[in-house]
């Protein structure tokens, strides 16, 4: 099996010109509207799609470049984004054989489901940059109505993202036969 580069880049070029759609959206259109507080966070999306659908050991520059991406629009650090991304998508990985697509319903539980990992290990890791469990609650009662929307969602966003990868041939896997 060997990786062809070609099929990896159009794709990855149209998922960030959507990542960065979506953070425009989420940080100039949502403060227009009176929502200040509360941001989406869509790249968690494209990343979690990324870890269920793909199989190429260049994930975690995947991850990475999604994060820093992300990071041109929020003052998050993208480093602990990256690591509980990496983390989260080797559990994606391991676990790929039992995870359920098939319907809306499932779509949504699996993304909150793994939502939440993604927030308790990035929680964990500002608690131990931070040694604060004050920032850590107060993002916690932000998640949760952003990842209940993010969750409902996740069906329409991996449709946009399965129609960008499968336009260059994507079949379930960048790795061919040689």
């Amino acid at each position: 099996m060997r990786l062809k580069l070609k099929n990896l880049w159009a794709p990855l070029v149209a998922t960030m010109g959507l990542l960065i759609f979506f953070e425009i959206i989420s940080s100039t259109l949502f403060p227009i509207v009176g929502i200040q507080n509360y941001r989406l966070p869509f790249h968690i999306l494209i990343v979690l799609y990324l870890g269920f659908r793909l199989e190429t050991p260049y994930l975690s520059l995947l991850i990475l470049l999604l994060q820093y991406i992300h990071s041109l629009f929020s003052i998050e650090g993208w480093a602990l984004g990256t690591v509980a991304g990496v983390l989260i998508c080797m559990l994606c990985t391991y676990l790929k054989e039992l995870l359920d697509f098939s319907s809306k319903m499932s779509t949504i539980f699996l993304t909150f489901l793994f939502q939440s990992l993604w927030f308790l290990i990035q929680g964990v890791l500002l608690y131990l940059t931070m040694d604060d469990w004050g920032y850590v609650a107060e993002k916690f009662w932000r998640f949760l109505p952003e990842s209940f929307i993010l969750s409902i969602l996740s069906p329409f966003v991996f449709g946009i993202l399965d129609f960008l990868w499968r336009s260059v041939g994507y079949n379930g896997s960048l790795e061919e036969e040689v």
